[in-house]
């Protein structure tokens, strides 16, 4: 092998070695959720969080600051927006499967690997509930007992969103 393959395959060596590591800045280490207190508000309607029911919602940015959400409907009118920033860095919601419905505490998920059940009868303090689950079974048993559809994060569209 001449001096420039053994170059090249060096290269080629030190890049594949060098991808799982500079993949892995993209988003970083993620930040831990927030357990929510009478002093968080919701950046969409400004109500305190803790005093209503249904999941709750955080988006943490690259910048070590966070938005907190009264409803997973918030969630979605925010993310949608056209302006939202570009720097997220964690979104988390309530495991619905798991918290307390009418008081959800800890139980947090990755919000972008959810199942979310919309259109069914439950409403959220904001309208139509979005209601997430990190478990494709205790979704399908909550759409039996409510009805609604299941959707991924990314399937989540505007149109979806019933604010009342």
């Amino acid at each position: 092998m001449n001096s420039i393959a053994k170059k090249i395959l060096l290269l080629s060596l030190i890049t594949v070695l060098a991808l799982p590591i500079s993949c892995s800045r993209g988003r970083g280490e993620r930040p831990q959720p927030v357990e929510f207190t009478r002093e968080h508000s919701c950046n969409v309607c400004g109500m305190i969080i803790v005093d209503f029911p249904g999941s709750k919602a955080q988006v943490h940015y690259k910048n070590n600051r966070y938005d907190t959400f009264c409803s997973t409907l918030d969630l979605f009118l925010f993310y949608h927006q056209p302006d939202r920033p570009a720097n997220i860095k964690a979104i988390y919601v309530n495991d619905m499967g798991k918290a307390d419905m009418e008081h959800p505490k800890g139980h947090w998920i990755d919000a972008e690997t959810a199942f979310y059940v919309y259109g069914g009868d439950i409403m959220g303090p904001m309208g139509e509930a979005l209601v997430p689950f990190s478990d494709i079974k205790a979704a399908e048993e909550y759409v039996k007992k409510h009805g609604g559809r299941i959707a991924r994060f990314d399937e989540v569209k505007p149109e979806m969103l019933k604010p009342h």
